[in-house]
């Protein structure tokens, strides 16, 4: 063993504190750390005590409202957290793993078809020893009821879970294919659409609204409308050039960055919705959904940025 490696091994905090720290950081809440890792809360402030005088520096800082992350507190955790999940998933891949643990995840229709599915092997790549089952759906069944682990879905986040993770941060703009979108920015002012079908989505139609709201657009007093009750259905329809339409920021991101569909007008607004997900409580302890959480909050971002 080098010098360098000795002299590391010497500096390096037990792997059983930095876990300790990793879970801590994780809640941001000693009280369910503590109930994580199944230790007191005295026994955990102790552990985290240690771990700073260890290290030299103060890695949280205590307030009124619980903890928050020092500077030094939030680059570890950052290295930490990265560190946990490659070690975890190596682990899986060189261990012989007896029995798979069933994930079934339920989720919105279109959210599962806009978003997810380009996402999602990522998650099933890192973790071949969860047997991942996806329910699609259009209507919100009772999660305790319905045999999903996790459920993915549009409101405002009032719902009964212990856990829930915002996805997206969503505001609604006017979109089309980048044909349909030349033809209408030459009809601006104009009654005209260009043969450009007026699409709406008879659920959450938010034309008037946009409209009233002053947003710009082109005169649709006299426009062809057709309407649908399905959003994804919609949305293929605006990819295929039959019209434009209002839908979530969050359900087009990826083909505005493609190039297959573009933003009318560059107006927004807001309808105070987003997409979330929530475990059921009876899928609390299970380690697939943890890490499957875990996953989501990668990829969409703390703040639920899609």
């Amino acid at each position: 063993m080098s010098s360098g490696e000795t002299a590391l091994l010497r500096s390096m905090p037990s792997m059983k504190a930095l876990l300790f720290f990793n879970t801590i950081a994780k809640h941001l809440n000693l009280v369910r750390a503590a109930q994580e890792l199944h230790l007191t809360q005295g026994a955990l402030s102790r552990q985290l005590k240690v771990l700073e005088e260890h290290l030299g520096v103060k890695l949280f800082n205590r307030g009124p409202r619980g903890l928050s992350f020092t500077q030094e507190g939030e680059i570890l955790y950052d290295y930490s957290k990265r560190a946990f999940d490659t070690l975890r998933t190596g682990l899986q891949h060189v261990c012989v793993v007896e029995e798979r643990e069933t994930l079934v995840l339920s989720v919105a229709r279109t959210f599962a078809i806009r978003v997810l599915s380009s996402r999602i092997g990522s998650f099933v790549r890192a973790n071949p020893w969860v047997d991942l089952r996806i329910d699609i759906h259009r209507y919100f069944a009772d999660l305790a009821s319905s045999g999903a682990d996790v459920s993915i879905r549009l409101g405002n986040g009032e719902w009964e879970s212990d856990r829930i993770q915002p996805l997206s941060d969503d505001t609604v703009w006017a979109v089309a294919n980048p044909a349909v979108a030349a033809r209408l920015a030459d009809m601006q002012g104009s009654a005209r659409t260009g043969g450009a079908l007026l699409l709406r989505n008879t659920e959450r139609d938010y034309w008037d609204h946009w409209l009233d709201s002053g947003h710009p657009a082109v005169a649709l007093k006299d426009a062809d409308t057709l309407r649908f009750n399905d959003s994804a259905t919609m949305l293929e329809a605006v990819s295929a050039g039959t019209g434009f339409c209002l839908t979530r920021a969050s359900l087009v991101r990826d083909a505005i960055a493609a190039g297959s569909m573009v933003r009318l007008w560059g107006g927004e607004m807001r309808d105070g919705l987003r997409y979330y997900a929530l475990c059921a409580p009876r899928s609390g302890t299970k380690s697939a959904v943890d890490l499957f959480m875990r996953w989501l909050e990668e990829e969409f971002g703390a703040a639920g940025r899609s």
